[in-house]
């Protein structure tokens, strides 16, 4: 399997939605219910682009391979990313629903809901979402809660990416997207789910 990645996209709109592998159990009686987190929850993009014309489109094929995953840049609207410096995974042998990260500039703010990537050792590109809002300490360390759990063991020094974020998974292409309209134009519609 290998990556594909794709142009850079002209977006109408990107809906990140999570796909939960948490399990739900309820009483005999049906009256509690309780939710077990487990590992494997991810991320699903449902995006639309600009109308493209007939060359633009053919650039966008990759979407229709079935074997390998595809890596497309997602956007964060009207936040303010900054300069959150060069960071990296803060030690090894890390779990849970947080990371430890080194690396930032000195009182970087990550805003709930602020997206980064982290390249795990197996090549893969996982895409995690900040739970609540933390801020740097003075040396540029911070533990930032996730709204999922960790999905491949971090290394000590794994690169971790704020400042360019993207989602890789398989895509799965809406029917009629590359179906040309009659002013010539395309409108792609698809999805791209992480593998988890």
């Amino acid at each position: 399997m290998m990556a594909k990645q794709l142009p850079t996209p002209r977006f109408i709109s990107a809906e990140p939605t999570i796909i939960s592998s948490s399990i739900d159990q309820r009483s005999a009686t049906g009256s509690n219910r309780q939710k077990g987190m487990r590992k494997g929850s991810h991320y699903s993009y449902e995006i639309a682009l600009e109308p493209m014309s007939q060359a633009e489109a053919l650039d966008w094929l990759d979407l229709r391979n079935e074997a390998d995953t595809v890596i497309i840049e997602i956007p964060q609207m009207g936040l303010e990313i900054g300069a959150p410096g060069a960071t990296r995974v803060n030690g090894s042998d890390q779990s849970g629903a947080s990371l430890m990260i080194k690396g930032f500039t000195p009182r970087y703010p990550v805003r709930k809901g602020q997206c980064f990537n982290h390249l795990g050792s197996d090549g893969g590109l996982r895409i995690y979402v900040a739970d609540a809002e933390v801020i740097a300490d003075d040396d540029g360390e911070a533990t930032v809660p996730l709204e999922t759990m960790l999905n491949w063991p971090p290394l000590n020094d794994d690169v971790i990416d704020f400042a360019n974020v993207s989602v890789e998974g398989f895509a799965s292409v809406e029917r009629g997207s590359f179906l040309q309209d009659g002013d010539g134009w395309h409108h792609i519609r698809f999805t791209v789910e992480e593998p988890g």
